[in-house]
């Protein structure tokens, strides 16, 4: 992996000014406010009403605006397509204005929706994640307009993310992913935890969900899973033409008709930030397949942007130079 990592670090130096300036990607459907509560210290035998001191953070959210933000960080042209209200727009032109993100387009954000937001709050022995999807629980194929068709059409890339949020995102993933096939756009694929779909009650709702997944991988060409929802999703055994870009915490890897094509391990870092690693991670692969980078390196620019961000304590995204930074000092795990 040295060697690959110097060969890399070399590739990005060469390019550093002017990479990446014509190519630009979309991603969709979900902005989400976060709201960040961490703990110093809480008792879980409370009985009663009562109040604490916190420390708060309010930030840009959702796995498309996440991943747009990393990309857009890595001097790539990214792309927003999502809902929500005018508050919500206005707190994420002060996101992307706080981030110095220039190359970011959130023009086709549409301001008649309902505002997603999270709250996660951190404490010392375990974290909750408190949600409320929004407009992306109902975002489909109408929500778009000509304006949103001609973006996509004349993109590098599209992704998807966020589909187990989105009651309409089998269909919205299905014909956005074959628009982008007959316009050559590589499509990139993130359904997110599947657990919003999953009907305990219903025995056959499992096979029906995996079933949709694999309807949409005929359109797609990058899947990207973490353990869990490789499981779920019942992919050891998938033959098709998809690239499965799979992402833990010790290793990322790339398989194809059931062959791992490529692994690397991940960084070994100190984590001060919860979530987003998938977000990042999949950027960083982004930003190393538009540049025609080799598949070993796509991993390493997934991880290394991954772990950049968790182990950054301002949850800042790494930009060309920082990332090469990192690469020239970062430890690798040992698998």
């Amino acid at each position: 992996m040295f060697s690959t990592t110097k060969n890399l670090i070399g590739k990005l130096e060469k390019n550093n000014k002017n990479f990446g300036r014509k190519k630009y990607a979309v991603f969709m459907p979900h902005f989400c406010i976060d709201f960040l509560v961490k703990f110093k210290n809480l008792s879980s035998n409370l009985t009663s009403s009562t109040h604490f001191e916190t420390k708060n953070t309010i930030k840009e959210g959702g796995k498309a605006t996440n991943s747009a933000f990393a990309l857009a960080s890595l001097e790539i042209n990214s792309a927003i397509i999502a809902k929500t209200d005018r508050i919500g727009f206005a707190l994420l032109k002060n996101f992307k204005s706080k981030n110095k993100l220039k190359n970011l387009d959130i023009s086709h954000i549409k301001t008649d929706g309902k505002p997603a937001s999270t709250c996660a709050i951190e404490m010392p022995d375990k974290n909750i994640m408190l949600s409320d999807a929004g407009s992306l629980k109902n975002f489909g194929i109408e929500s778009l307009g000509a304006y949103d068709f001609e973006l996509l059409k004349h993109s590098k890339l599209i992704s998807i993310s966020d589909w187990a949020l989105n009651e309409k995102g089998t269909k919205l993933a299905e014909e956005i992913f074959k628009f982008a096939k007959r316009n050559n756009v590589l499509t990139f694929f993130d359904p997110g935890d599947p657990t919003p779909k999953i009907d305990s009650n219903n025995a056959e709702n499992v096979k029906k969900i995996v079933k949709e997944i694999k309807e949409i991988l005929n359109q797609t060409d990058f899947l990207s899973v973490n353990e869990d929802e490789f499981k779920f999703y019942e992919l050891g055994d998938f033959k098709g033409e998809t690239k499965i870009i799979y992402h833990t915490a010790n290793f990322s890897s790339i398989i194809k008709k059931g062959e791992t094509i490529a692994k690397i391990s991940s960084f070994d870092v100190e984590v001060k930030q919860l979530t987003g690693a998938g977000d990042t991670f999949n950027s960083g692969f982004i930003f190393g397949d538009m540049g025609n980078f080799e598949e070993k390196e796509k991993l390493i620019l997934g991880n290394a942007a991954a772990a950049y961000y968790i182990s950054n304590p301002k949850a800042r995204h790494a930009n060309i130079k920082t990332l090469i930074k990192f690469l020239k000092t970062a430890k690798i795990k040992e698998i």
